[in-house]
């Protein structure tokens, strides 16, 4: 019979409750667990009381009662005038599952004992499994001694885990960690608010979470219309690389014959690639071109980018003949466009994985690496940021192209403004300027791909209303040196063209 309420009780104190945001809930691996007292700290302004409330408003939805305990001068009028701009927030539920109640004039006529019969009576009176207390500030300073604080937040953890309520203290934040309070209570999470440079970026640390796996670390939050939206960091998420079997016989090509040759048919299904190359290079183009290619044979495409909106983006791709808007209309094509200014790297990723799962995805077009891996992220965290990215649409069977931009307008230099990328992707496609007599010419190269051969051979390629014409072979890149190319000499009769150029001695030509 012991084994059997162990067994209740274990489960009892597995059950979680959602904090009404899906991104905290990953951090707490779930949730806030049933019964537990849990402390918010933060400066005013970083979202305390937003988070109460919306822990309260999606409990209700779930089926829970809630009392939401007011220890601040400010009127419960004044807080719901605030909170309706929020998409949590449902007037009717007020005052039926939801109960606010006025702390503030209690603790100053009745001091500790008094607050606590209040929050008790509270719970009890409303059945409530879920009660918020903000402003325990106040409290802290009416408690008269450390101890006597200490004793009231006992207290209260004892009595809501026997009633079975799941408890939020409200505070402003404590200068010293090691804080006795911290020890009263089984979690501990803060909020923070800092300004790098101009911008200001809020974030979120779980300080403690008694016995429970969490995700540690700080991580970028923000707060809109759905409340506090966090965004756990790709790599403290997705540590792991996939367990995946790569289809080496199978290609994904870009609907160019003499690209898809290039590349013995196409790129490897799962794996990513990079298409390097200075503006106006054709980056956006060839990768519209594989979005079409893909849905011509029934795999959904996703384009993601930042300086194109999708009117203009269709009617580009329409100008040279590549007509999408079936494909759009269908489904079997989403365009998404995202302004690259005050964007959030970790939102970013999270949108593309969540239209990615939404839209059953097979191939994605990233047009444009450059807002995913700029500031709030630091530099030594741009690599593993990627390369959790890469792995976790890898894992869901996603074929990825990157396009990044390069820092030369003209000749075979590879500076680009994101440096270690190219480690980190399966393979990339290098697009580039030549000037011949005044004229602009466009080459391109593969420069890596991996779990695959290749021809790495220079072709030109050109863009028109009729699309865009690779080359058959590497004859006309013939005069290319260094990306300052010069014009051939004449053909002797029945022999082979004498180059004016010496070869790349760093790349092997082969003819198709």
């Amino acid at each position: 019979m012991g084994s059997v309420n162990e067994a209740e009780q274990s489960e009892e104190s597995a059950r979680r409750v959602s904090t009404g945001s899906t991104g905290l809930d990953a951090l707490l691996r779930g949730g806030w667990l049933h019964g537990g007292t849990y402390m918010v700290t933060g400066a005013p302004g970083t979202g305390k009381t937003i988070l109460g409330n919306q822990l309260c408003f999606s409990h209700v939805a779930n089926g829970g009662r809630a009392v939401f305990i007011t220890m601040l001068s400010e009127s419960h009028g004044r807080m719901m005038t605030h909170l309706r701009r929020m998409e949590f927030f449902q007037r009717d539920i007020i005052g039926q599952s939801l109960h606010y109640v006025s702390g503030y004039a209690t603790l100053k006529a009745e001091g500790l004992d008094g607050l606590a019969r209040l929050l008790y009576r509270s719970v009890r009176e409303h059945e409530a499994t879920v009660l918020v207390v903000d402003g325990l500030l106040a409290v802290q300073e009416s408690a008269g001694s450390v101890l006597a604080f200490r004793e009231f937040l006992h207290g209260l953890g004892v009595h809501n885990a026997l009633a079975g309520c799941t408890t939020l203290v409200l505070t402003n934040r404590q200068e010293n960690a090691a804080d006795p309070q911290f020890a009263m209570v089984d979690g501990v999470l803060v909020l923070e608010q800092q300004l790098r440079g101009l911008r200001a970026v809020r974030t979120v640390e779980v300080l403690k979470l008694r016995g429970e796996a969490q995700l540690l670390g700080r991580h970028t939050f923000e707060i809109n219309a759905h409340g506090i939206a966090v965004y756990p960091r790709l790599e403290s998420l997705y540590p792991h690389p996939p367990q995946d079997e790569l289809d080496l016989e199978r290609r994904q090509g870009f609907g160019l014959r003499q690209l898809d040759e290039m590349m013995l048919g196409g790129v490897v299904p799962h794996s990513s690639t990079q298409l390097l190359g200075a503006p106006g290079s054709g980056k956006t183009l060839l990768g519209l071109y594989f979005l079409e290619s893909g849905a011509r044979q029934g795999e959904t495409g996703l384009y993601f980018g930042f300086s194109e909106t999708k009117p203009r983006l269709l009617a580009k791709a329409s100008s040279v003949g590549l007509e999408l808007r079936p494909w759009v209309d269908s489904g079997r094509l989403v365009v998404e466009a995202r302004a690259a200014v005050e964007t959030l790297p970790d939102a970013l990723a999270h949108e593309v994985l969540s239209l990615v799962e939404r839209h059953r995805v097979r191939r994605l077009f990233l047009d444009g690496l450059e807002p995913l891996l700029q500031e709030p992220i630091e530099p030594k965290r741009a690599a593993s940021f990627l390369t959790a990215l890469i792995n976790v649409l890898r894992s869901r069977g996603v074929t990825t192209l990157m396009s990044q931009q390069t820092q030369v307008i003209f000749g075979p230099r590879l500076e680009a403004r994101l440096e270690g990328v190219e480690a980190i992707v399966d393979n990339i496609l290098f697009l580039r300027y030549v000037e011949l007599r005044s004229q602009l010419y466009r080459m391109m190269s593969i420069l890596k791909m991996r779990e695959s051969g290749y021809q790495a051979a220079l072709r030109e390629f050109s863009i028109s209303t009729r699309g865009i014409d690779v080359a058959e072979n590497f004859e006309s890149a013939e005069a290319i040196l260094t990306g300052q190319a010069r014009p051939l000499k004449a053909k002797p009769k029945r022999s082979r063209p004498q180059k004016a150029v010496r070869r790349m001695p760093s790349r092997k030509r082969s003819r198709s």
